[in-house]
């Protein structure tokens, strides 16, 4: 724990500290010195003292993890798209089923609700059984909604999520709070946030949720195991 432990020297009561960074930038459209870049000051600064060191390395380690979940969440998604769209070229009942006339590029498959609800679909009844019996009494709409959810937020909201999204019932609130952090922005918003333990936890979910996909359609013969390697 070299952080931790810096952090503990640098704010040691007789230790004198301050950081501080600023945005420099050049203008691509605007005549060069001799052909080197001019540089000027954009204004943006940030200032790090030694009374708020600590909770600045804090800051940093839960954005890091936040987007290292969000890229786990965009690999499950990735692979849930695979596994819709082996289906869709191999079963046209499942075009039928999902009401697809034409079709869909790879690249043009949908994500978030929607392609839950082609695979949904597409494994059948397994799925609905494992969502209802398992040893971790996850509930398989929900736990989704959630991880979606949060991805959205990280990625597109500076990790402030709208409580409205994550308390659609109590389970979903339940789920979002075994996984993920938090501090109340306002009385509509929360800020995400995660250290390694928590980060640690939540990829291990994602990738447990991701098998359980790849074993429904196992058991509904779907697809050749071959088909189905997460990668």
């Amino acid at each position: 724990m070299v952080i931790k432990r810096d952090a503990e020297l640098i704010t040691d009561k007789d230790i004198k500290f301050i950081s501080g960074s600023a945005l420099i930038i050049s203008d691509w459209t605007e005549p060069t010195d001799n052909g080197w870049e001019i540089n000027f000051h954009t204004g943006v600064t940030r200032t790090t003292l030694k009374e708020n060191y600590g909770v600045e390395i804090n800051r940093i380690i839960s954005s890091e993890c936040c987007l290292a979940y969000a890229q786990a969440f965009e690999a499950l998604e990735k692979y849930l798209k695979d596994c819709a769209y082996y289906k869709l070229k191999n079963d046209i009942s499942f075009m039928e089923m999902i009401k697809c006339e034409e079709s869909i590029a790879r690249e043009m498959m949908p994500g978030g609700d929607q392609l839950f609800k082609w695979i949904t679909k597409a494994c059948g009844t397994s799925f609905q059984e494992s969502s209802r019996k398992n040893n971790k009494n996850i509930k398989f709409k929900q736990f989704w909604s959630v991880l979606s959810e949060v991805r959205h937020a990280i990625t597109h909201s500076s990790s402030n999520v709208k409580i409205s999204k994550i308390k659609k019932s109590s389970y979903h609130f339940a789920v979002f709070e075994h996984l993920f952090s938090y501090t109340v922005i306002d009385d509509k918003t929360y800020h995400v946030e995660l250290d390694y333990k928590r980060l640690e936890r939540v990829i291990k979910y994602v990738a447990e949720f991701g098998y359980q996909i790849y074993k429904c359609f196992s058991l509904n013969k779907v697809l050749e195991s071959d088909n189905l390697a997460v990668t």
